[in-house]
């Protein structure tokens, strides 16, 4: 539970004052334009004092978050935006410009938010480049409460939250990441930020991955931020040197209330040294949860112990959970419950006498998977899994089997000689080439590269400019699914990164984006395709080279 102190200290000095706003929250909405938006619009707009909006539970496309994002301009005493599961059933590549439009509204407002959620909006790293420009502007220098869980993330993704919050100071109280694969990498990024805020009273970052390195990282900025009341890592790989890693920063935690480190991996090590950090720097914990570490007897009892040293224990204690663990026999656990008392949840028949023994009480060594640390990065997950296959090359799919082929050699070195060589309907050519791919996200990247191959040769060749235009018509008509096409294109543009690093463009950019220019505003292109692409060459005009900004700034139509 999070309390909002201003909050209450305006209820104490305000008695008689209420929070006024606009809740829309789960009437499943789904929002495609201006017109669908029409009763949220109104709504803002007949709110005089609008502290709150709230639109969890709806689906808003970019069209109709604009229009939301107009009323909102007018309101600066916003104070709460509660957008989390906003965005069911878009596309990936159209919640950045969406996210985007409302920062834009509240920015032009001049609004000093306090607690922004956008939990269990599945937007990846590119959603966090729509939110960047918001979390950097003064909108968010009073954000006190920032709720992220389940976003999908990543590392990369982590790594621009980081550089986002670090743009300016920033004193948040609440942080919540959970469920975002942030690994080791997301975490050591975020830690930099913790440390240097420094006002942190809750930090929740459960099932990210994240190993030992990553929690020691997060260990030293947990010194940083004495306040913290509230911590909670559970299903992460902490182990027994992660473990030693919190212990080392108990002695600067000395408001710390509450813990979850349930399914860590501690085992008795981790567990004694935790035990030995509260029971040394008088950490008087009033929840803990260390269920489900393989811990042994002896050590849960060294847990109990020193949860139950100091006096007033049995009144400051409501939630100790040891479930899942070696507890012993039904002597111990009595002894167990004896000490303390109702808020011990010890789950009888979880734990047996002899269940891990043979090394509950000798497990000083990390288990093999964690010495192997991370075991595999986001990009090997992906490729292994099939999440993200958007990122293979071509050189690492079934898309070209025999190099020897035209088209192969083509794709392989896509100069005017070789696509000339693959006659007068090389577009055709090269789709009934490429359909040989079963997996969707695979075969829309292969199309797209083979786009840009052909797209870059079009400022040399006619016939190479009408390929182009016909293959751009292919690609968007074997597109079941929009996101995969936009984040193949973003990639393939340069307008986003690939996060495999064996990605190589092999195209003349500025050429694609003659091509695109004049294919962007015909019927057949998606509307949401087009404002996604828009977003982001607006977004990344001022780092584009010289050959390709100059292209694009003769075409507006690209960029507004």
């Amino acid at each position: 539970m999070s309390f909002d102190l201003n909050a209450i200290c305006t209820a104490l000095n305000e008695p008689n004052r209420t929070v006024s706003g606009v809740d829309f929250s789960g009437r499943s909405l789904k929002l495609d334009n201006e017109n669908d938006a029409q009763p949220i619009v109104n709504a803002i707009n007949a709110c005089p004092d609008l502290e709150y909006l709230t639109l969890t539970g709806n689906t808003l496309g970019v069209e109709a978050a604009r229009a939301i994002a107009k009323a909102l301009a007018q309101h600066p005493e916003l104070k709460t935006a509660r957008f989390s599961d906003m965005f069911t059933g878009r596309m990936k590549t159209e919640i950045p410009p969406a996210l985007s439009a409302l920062g834009d509204g509240m920015i032009e407002a001049g609004a000093r938010l306090s607690i922004l959620d956008l939990s269990d909006n599945a937007f990846g790293p590119i959603g966090v480049e729509g939110l960047a420009k918001l979390l950097q502007s003064d909108v968010c220098s009073q954000l006190q409460e920032l709720r992220l869980n389940n976003n999908g993330l990543g590392i990369t993704g982590g790594r621009l939250l980081a550089k986002a919050l670090s743009a300016n100071p920033r004193s948040l109280r609440v942080f919540i990441a959970g469920r975002n694969r942030l690994e080791n990498e997301g975490a050591k990024a975020l830690a930099g930020v913790f440390r240097s805020m420094g006002t942190l009273e809750e930090i929740a970052m459960p099932q990210n991955g994240i190993y030992h390195v990553g929690i020691a990282a997060l260990s030293e900025a947990l010194k940083h931020n004495p306040r913290l009341a509230r911590l909670n890592l559970n299903d992460n790989t902490v182990g027994p040197r992660g473990a030693a890693a919190l212990a080392a920063a108990l002695p600067r935690l000395k408001n710390l209330k509450s813990i979850n480190f349930g399914d860590c991996l501690l085992k008795s090590s981790g567990a004694r040294a935790l035990a030995q950090g509260l029971k040394e720097n008088s950490v008087l914990l009033e929840s803990v949860d260390l269920s489900h570490n393989e811990i042994g007897r002896e050590a849960c009892m060294e847990v109990v112990d020193a949860l139950t040293a100091p006096p007033d224990s049995a009144e400051r204690l409501t939630r100790v959970v040891l479930a899942g663990n070696s507890l012993g026999g039904a002597a111990n656990k009595q002894t167990m419950k004896s000490k303390l008392g109702p808020s011990a949840e010890l789950s009888d028949g979880e734990g047996s006498e002899d269940e891990y023994v043979s090394g509950s009480e000798d497990d000083d060594d990390e288990s093999e998977q964690e010495n192997s640390e991370d075991s595999a990065t986001e990009d090997a997950q992906h490729f292994e899994t099939g999440l993200d296959t958007g990122n293979v090359t071509l050189e690492q799919t079934d898309i070209v089997k025999e190099v020897e082929t035209d088209v192969g050699k083509f794709l392989h070195e896509p100069t005017l000689d070789n696509l000339t060589k693959l006659g007068s309907n090389a577009a055709d050519v090269i789709d009934v080439h490429l359909q040989s791919i079963h997996d969707p996200e695979s075969l829309i990247h292969a199309y797209v590269e083979a786009l840009c191959c052909v797209s870059g040769l079009s400022a040399d060749s006619a016939s190479a400019a009408e390929s182009a235009s016909r293959l751009f018509h292919t690609v968007v008509a074997r597109a079941k699914q929009q996101w995969p096409l936009a984040n193949a294109l973003l990639r393939a543009l340069q307008l986003i990164k690939s996060e495999n690093k064996d990605y190589k463009v092999r195209w003349r950019l500025s050429s694609c984006y003659l091509v695109l220019a004049k294919q962007i505003d015909e019927p057949y292109f998606p509307n949401a395709l087009r404002d996604t692409l828009k977003f982001f060459i607006s977004s990344k005009m001022a780092t584009f080279p010289g050959e390709v900004k100059d292209i694009v700034e003769k075409h507006p139509n690209l960029y507004t």
